[in-house]
């Protein structure tokens, strides 16, 4: 028992109505006094040759008596109305007092009673005031629970701590996502209530999503501002990507559905070439096809984090249906990392050094999500496209070429290495549509012939070969 825990003492107020009643007062005065609450009643604390209405008020208005206990019902409600007998005597006394209670808190009405309608009986001094229902069998015991806690001061619903204005209100009002912002909040919530809606809330965010999007298109006026003006796009979008990464992350946990994550993906690609004109150059959409490839990373990133494997699985092996606004494509995954020839060719790094890759140098640098890492970023990377070559999809021009190869290492690609465990190969056939060891095998070694043969430098096939590991680890599985 907890010592330092102490209930209200009170007073109870009531009528003798019946034997019945009377029976009904005394077991709930006996149960408090045995939860540890100090109750004042007549039956107890009053005797032969007192006068009652003497000790009623000295009860009301006694300074260590926190609470009076109200017991209402009709016979209590018509002697209270009527001003009759010790009941209206009372009546007198605890108005006045009601009146005078400034917190309105000390006087708790407790319905013993209801009539033929329902309606509970309760005087007239006290309409208006919360009670505590306690008519019936049904009502008796969550009534009898919120009158301890109402005692102990123990409420059921506690205000929660004020916490901190939303982050969003103290942010630059110039950045364009703050409607996905909302509608990630709307989602959010509206998943707790209804998860079974989950892919159709999960649409009307990824709308909000593409809109806001659209607005960071770039209209070229002057070619001499266009690295300004993509190095802030880029910078700008973050904010967008980060929201995505939030949304993503309660709608996997919640289902296995791919299709609503190959819609999306088919649905935000003609938003890439978004202009207001129909004088354009390929360079100022760069930064938008960049989004693309980052959000699809992170996609596979977090799936796989998650260990979504069979919905990695059905992103890879899905066969895209795209527009750019000119022309219909079609193609594998790759469609969505297009080579941006501005970025990669064009536009100089900030600290003025040549990259192998531009856009991985990027990702890298803007990899701030608090959910994915960048080594989880590079792994997703690799693992986009050890899997293209396993489904058959890569070779073509929708092939999807890492950009953040150059990273590639045993500390960030740790698949590699946990695949030489029977547990996780077990856990992750799935993911490559094997069955055996001698499956994984040949796939490993087929990818490092294949990987050696696209021209990217000696230094990267030596890298893969070091990283994947051997024929004999995995024959040892």
């Amino acid at each position: 028992m907890n010592d330092n825990l102490v209930a209200d003492k009170v007073f109870i107020s009531y009528a003798w109505s019946s034997q019945e009643h009377e029976e009904w007062v005394n077991e709930l005065a006996e149960r408090l006094v045995s939860d540890g609450v100090k109750v004042v009643y007549d039956k107890w604390d009053s005797r032969e040759g007192q006068n009652l209405n003497v000790f009623m008020e000295r009860s009301v208005n006694d300074s260590d008596i926190k609470k009076v206990l109200v017991i209402c019902d009709e016979t209590y409600m018509q002697k209270a109305n009527g001003y009759e007998g010790g009941v209206g005597t009372e009546t007198v006394i605890i108005s006045n007092e009601v009146y005078q209670d400034v917190e309105q808190t000390k006087f708790v009405p407790i319905i013993a009673q209801r009539d033929v309608n329902g309606k509970a009986f309760i005087p007239t001094y006290l309409s208006g005031t919360k009670y505590i229902d306690m008519s019936d069998e049904q009502n008796y015991e969550d009534g009898y629970e919120k009158l301890i806690r109402n005692l102990y001061g123990k409420p059921e619903f506690v205000r929660p701590q004020l916490g901190q204005p939303p982050a969003f209100l103290l942010e630059d009002e110039e950045i364009v996502s703050i409607e996905s912002k909302r509608a990630l909040n709307r989602f959010r919530h509206m998943v707790e209530r209804k998860p079974k809606s989950i892919d159709i809330l999960a649409q009307e965010f990824t709308t909000v999503l593409i809109d806001d999007f659209s607005s960071y298109s770039l209209e070229v006026s002057d070619t001499g501002q266009l690295r300004k003006e993509i190095l802030k796009k880029l910078h700008d979008t973050i904010d967008l990507r980060n929201i995505y990464i939030e949304f993503l992350d309660i709608y996997i946990r919640e289902t296995e559905n791919t299709e609503v994550i190959i819609d999306f993906f088919e649905e935000i690609y003609p938003v890439i070439m978004t202009r207001k004109s129909d004088s354009y150059i390929d360079s100022q959409f760069d930064h938008m096809y960049f989004f693309v490839t980052e959000i699809m990373l992170y996609t596979v990133a977090l799936l796989y984090k998650r260990k979504k494997y069979i919905t990695i699985r059905d992103l890879i092996q899905n066969h895209y249906f795209v527009s750019d606004g000119r022309r219909n494509l079609e193609g594998s995954i790759g469609i969505f990392n297009k080579y941006l020839r501005f970025i990669e060719e064009g536009l100089n790094s900030p600290d003025g050094k040549k990259y192998i890759s531009h856009t991985g140098k990027i990702l890298l640098d803007r990899a701030n999500s608090k959910t994915v890492t960048k080594d989880e970023i590079i792994e997703a990377d690799f693992l986009i496209f050890l899997l293209c070559y396993r489904f058959d999809k890569a070779g073509g021009f929708d092939t999807w070429y890492p950009p953040t190869y150059p990273y590639f290492n045993n500390e960030n690609i740790k698949f590699a290495s946990k695949i030489r465990s029977k547990r996780f190969f077990n856990s992750c056939r799935e993911l490559f549509s094997i069955t055996t060891p001698e499956e994984m095998q040949q796939l490993i070694e087929e990818f490092k012939e294949y990987f050696s043969g696209l021209g990217l430098g000696p230094r990267a096939a030596i890298s893969i070969s070091r990283i994947l590991p051997t024929s004999k680890d995995i024959a040892a599985l």
